[in-house]
């Protein structure tokens, strides 16, 4: 089931979704300028959604589509809200066909430029009127709606340096890849765990790796603290066993020919994850982590580590 048939049948309305049983025509574009105003301005951090043809009662949903002929074009939504709203909000609306009937879909993503206020007078909506969606519910926003606006602009972000895994720290038991973390916010961010997924082209899960550190091995209590518009580029210690190139397919020289797709979540004091994929990834192993591999094959090895 996609994102959007999921909210149809079990969403509710709140601060990144709501529903509406009829399309903003021209007389109704004071209500559009609000909705989306005060859906970008929410404290949801994903993607916000407006489903048109559906009316939302007390005992349940009422899925009564538009008529496809008078389905209103994107277009004149986007300059309504372009015209009218700063700084520049990013949506799209869209048709989306279900159980027969067509929906009309608000799209509302990358509103990470808050806060969203009115530009100039329109209708009854004034100058530098900022609302914010609270619940099922849009407000007036208040000091510390702002507050938290600005104090949380910007984002955490990070990418991989490198595609190759290498698994050659084999006294301390981890791989490592080189990462860049950045924090442009205006708070600091303290990351207390993560763990990096490899998986194969069809999205299947091979093995997953404990992050231990970035640079040196710290182990499962590690922290690492970006303070406010700080970046850090080094190499995040994962943990690897002797079991794991069996798992990842790889041979008695430490080389593998698949390719992998690797996934890194993080997480921070405030329970928020944060991820980064990179495909065509490789993996590489040395040492004591290809004795099982070798012991199969009937290849001696020495341990050093064991």
């Amino acid at each position: 089931m996609d994102k959007i048939a999921e909210l149809i049948e079990s969403g509710y309305e709140c601060e990144f979704l709501d529903f509406k049983e009829r399309q903003y025509h021209k007389d109704k574009s004071m209500d559009l300028l609000m909705d989306i105003m005060a859906m970008a301005n929410s404290r949801h951090n994903g993607d916000k959604f407006i489903i048109i043809g559906v009316k939302d009662r007390p005992e349940g949903k009422e899925i009564k589509g538009i008529d496809p002929k008078e389905f209103i074009d994107s277009s004149n939504y986007v300059q309504l809200v372009l015209n009218n709203i700063e700084p520049e909000i990013q949506f799209d609306y869209f048709k989306y066909e279900y159980k027969g009937l067509v929906l009309g879909i608000f799209k509302i993503y990358e509103t990470d430029n808050k806060p969203y206020m009115m530009r100039k007078n329109f209708s009854g909506l004034k100058e530098g009127l900022c609302l914010i969606r609270k619940g099922s519910m849009n407000t007036i926003a208040k000091r510390s709606d702002l507050d938290y606006m600005y104090l949380n602009k910007g984002q955490f972000e990070m990418s991989f340096l490198e595609q190759t895994l290498n698994a050659v720290h084999d006294t301390e038991g981890c791989a490592s890849i080189e990462v860049v973390l950045t924090n442009t916010t205006e708070l600091p961010i303290t990351i207390i765990g993560g763990t990096l997924y490899v998986r194969n082209d069809q999205g299947k899960e091979l093995s997953r790796h404990h992050v231990y550190g970035l640079d040196k091995f710290i182990g499962a209590d590690f922290k690492l603290v970006l303070p406010p518009k700080t970046q850090k580029v080094g190499q995040l210690m994962v943990g690897f066993e002797s079991s794991d190139p069996f798992r990842l397919n790889i041979d008695e020289h430490g080389i593998c020919a698949e390719e992998y797709v690797f996934e890194l979540l993080l997480v921070d004091t405030r329970e928020k994850k944060y991820s980064a994929n990179i495909k065509n990834a490789r993996i590489f192993a040395i040492g004591d982590f290809l004795w099982k591999v070798k012991r199969q094959k009937g290849i001696p090895h020495k341990l050093r580590t064991h």
